[in-house]
């Protein structure tokens, strides 16, 4: 605003800063207004400045389906579950309503009955379960069973469980071989047959370290606590990476906690895997002799057999 004697005192103009938040909350804005085309502008520019931000991910897939690019909506919802994510439910909902509209029942019913399964109080938890009710046959029309698809889904999930492992078993013989391309290729199958899983989310965040592919590698061991926020193998990696990047505020932050953490007394197979193959990984790593110490002494204390104290 000009002031009275002429012209505009520059000295109290504060700066305007066009940050991610204010490109998204355009996007929203667009996207309320039904301007598809600007709210696919403007969220893709809140994501060239936070490109792992989840939300935006999701709300881009959600104006994709708006824009008839459901394949594409598809593709970046399971990129999300895939290398962000895994608990994020609207991604399994989204993911129904786009196999449903491709043509893809199958898969359409797994994706609402996983966003059932894991959600029971979500925003569309009732379009889920009518849906569902409706895409079942003629004579299984009967009330979505808990019990009985959790048990059907157990089932399910532990052929892809098994499956996962094999391809998790291959990526690492091709990690320790140095062979980072296809290690990377058979973690990322491990984790598309298994979101679930953590060992294998680890191990492709050590292959993409190793790769120098640093930002990936943090953003898949953050997936992992994001699932379990006590993994303490997800920990280790994540002052590893930091303590690369020269970030050593956050890597020494990591490593602070393991000062009070009892090691276990009893290990199971895979925790014993995920020690060894970490402090295997170590050697390799490309940082310090003190530091890979310093990690390689955490992961030994907390997967000590018979207690460490």
């Amino acid at each position: 605003m000009g002031n009275r004697r002429g012209g505009v005192k520059k000295d109290n103009v504060l700066p305007f800063s066009r940050d991610h938040e204010f490109y998204f909350n355009l996007s929203v804005k667009r996207a309320v207004e039904k301007d598809y085309a600007g709210a696919l502008r403007y969220v893709e520019m809140a994501i060239e400045q936070e490109a792992y931000n989840a939300d935006y991910l999701f709300n881009k897939a959600c104006i994709l389906v708006e824009l008839k690019r459901t394949r594409e909506s598809i593709k970046l919802l399971n990129y999300i579950i895939w290398n962000i994510d895994p608990t994020y439910t609207e991604c399994y909902f989204g993911l129904g309503c786009g196999y449903f509209e491709i043509g893809n029942y199958e898969k359409a019913l797994h994706s609402f009955e996983k966003y059932l399964l894991m959600e029971n109080e979500g925003e569309f938890f009732e379009d889920a379960y009518e849906i569902l009710y409706y895409m079942r046959l003629p004579g299984d029309l009967s009330d979505f069973d808990f019990e009985r698809q959790a048990a059907v889904s157990e089932k399910a999930q532990k052929q892809h469980k098994d499956s996962s492992l094999k391809l998790q078993a291959a990526g690492s013989m091709y990690l320790y071989r140095g062979n980072y391309k296809e290690a990377i290729r058979q973690f990322e199958r491990s984790i598309m047959a298994y979101p679930e899983t953590k060992s294998s989310r680890l191990r492709l965040s050590m292959a993409y370290y190793m790769t120098g592919r640093t930002a990936h590698a943090k953003l898949l061991a953050g997936s992992v606590l994001k699932m379990q926020k006590s993994n303490q193998m997800a920990k280790l990696c994540l002052a590893l990476y930091y303590s690369t990047e020269g970030e050593n505020d956050m890597s020494e932050r990591m490593l602070g906690m393991f000062s009070r953490i009892r090691a276990k007394k009893n290990l199971s197979q895979q925790e014993d895997e995920d020690r060894r193959f970490y402090v295997q990984m170590l050697e390799a790593a490309p940082v310090g002799d003190d530091m890979k110490t310093r990690l390689s002494f955490a992961a030994r204390r907390i997967y000590s057999p018979g207690g460490a104290n």
